[in-house]
């Protein structure tokens, strides 16, 4: 059963992945060009919707799920032959992969929101939980588990850049915007923010270097790898197997020992009756983790070891939670991490908007979108255009075009 459990695992996964690229919600890189919603001041405070008031509950408030794959596709992976059979084609998978690639997931649920004006002044509060989850993979990982080693005798497989960002917080913000002049509005956005639960990858390099004699591997690491865990959770490092977890979701919830602070700032000036511009950074902030943490590193400049067996993930004889159990442990084995128990500060993904809006008629407008995100210390563009249309105000509609995660293939929608 357990067998059968974690190949369906695996298969929904791979499926992730194929998909995840197209799959990617672009909620909030449409409602942004849509300033006269509730919704817009999220990702530019400056952005005062035309409503005077507004008030969101659970359920009935705005949610949001996005996923995005930036590595391989379905058509790059399957190949449909002229008998109309599919084909497995890793080789062109790997080939169409970038040198490091990223699988994210992001959700958000507003669970309790209001706004109003007072003359030239917007006040607002919202309350809402988010989730989000990165993983990084390099293209030679990837390589070599499917080509194996050989391909690297004599070379370096470069690892470097691996790693997995999962943090899940309640954000209490308070808003407050101004319009200063007809021209220019500025608004700004403070944070008290619940730390829930975090695993953090703060640096990885890695290195495996195979000598073209005598084989001999030789690996180069520095990695940091924080975990702020819930209470009761077993570490997943942890090679004590007799350990049990004891999860209390009523404590988890309402942890309140993960302490952190942020800001939004944004500004919008409108040069003429026809066109207008914005700028936004969302997200800046940071949580000090101190809850169940584990730190796991590893800074040696380089030592020698016999070789990895991929084949023990891949047993046949074993369960796969088996396989992945044991090599898992072969790893540890050979790069021996030092575990501590320090406390330490995570920052948040943030992220920069710049936009352009030009009016056609008085109800309909076009935009122009860069948003910029911050991970992993790169950054991550996307280019958005949208066509925006007024039917009467309380009702609009948007349909927007996006480039990002080196797909053309984005398509968004709001009404």
């Amino acid at each position: 059963m357990k067998n059968k459990l974690y190949k369906l695992i695996s298969a929904l996964f791979i499926l992730v992945l194929f998909y995840a690229g197209n799959a990617f919600s672009q909620e909030d890189l449409t409602i942004h060009l849509m300033p006269v919603i509730p919704q817009s001041n999220y990702t530019n405070p400056a952005f005062m919707p035309s409503a005077k008031i507004h008030v969101g509950f659970p359920v009935m408030s705005s949610y949001y799920f996005g996923l995005s794959h930036s590595g391989f596709t379905y058509k790059d992976i399957v190949k449909r032959l002229p008998n109309d059979s599919l084909e497995i084609t890793m080789d062109n998978m790997i080939d169409k992969l970038g040198k490091k690639n990223y699988l994210s997931a992001n959700i958000m649920e507003e669970l309790l929101s209001f706004g109003f004006k007072v003359k030239k002044n917007y006040f607002s509060f919202s309350l809402t939980e988010k989730v989000s989850f990165r993983f990084s993979y390099p293209r030679d990982l990837l390589s070599l588990v499917w080509k194996g080693n050989g391909q690297f005798v004599g070379n370096t497989a470069d690892f470097s850049g691996i790693g997995i960002n999962v943090i899940h917080y309640r954000e209490y913000a308070v808003g407050y915007a101004r319009e200063f002049t007809p021209k220019i509005n500025v608004g700004i956005r403070l944070k008290f923010l619940q730390g829930l639960m975090n695993v953090s990858t703060k640096k990885n390099d890695i290195s495996i270097n195979i000598d073209g004699n005598d084989f001999a591997h030789t690996a180069t690491t520095d990695f940091l790898i924080n975990m702020a865990l819930p209470e009761g959770v077993q570490d997943p490092l942890d090679t004590n197997k007799n350990t049990k977890s004891n999860f209390d979701f009523a404590k988890y919830i309402t942890n309140m020992q993960n302490k952190g602070y942020g800001f939004d700032i944004g500004g919008s000036y409108k040069l003429n009756e026809k066109i207008a511009f914005g700028a936004s950074l969302i997200d800046f902030g940071f949580i000090h983790w101190t809850t169940n943490v584990h730190n796991y590193s590893n800074t040696v400049e380089s030592f020698k070891f016999d070789g990895l067996d991929i084949n023990e993930f891949f047993n046949s004889d074993s369960t796969q939670a088996g396989g992945m159990e044991n090599l898992a442990d072969s790893i540890s084995e050979i790069f021996k991490p030092v575990k501590t128990q320090n406390d330490y500060w995570a920052s948040l993904p943030a992220k920069l908007y710049l936009t352009a809006i030009y009016s056609l008629t008085p109800h309909d407008k076009v935009g122009l979108l860069i948003r910029n995100e911050f991970f992993n210390k790169s950054i991550h563009p996307s280019l958005t255009l949208s066509y925006n249309k007024w039917f009467f105000k309380a009702l609009s509609a948007s349909a927007s075009y996006s480039i990002m995660n080196r797909g053309f293939a984005n398509i968004g929608f709001g009404l």
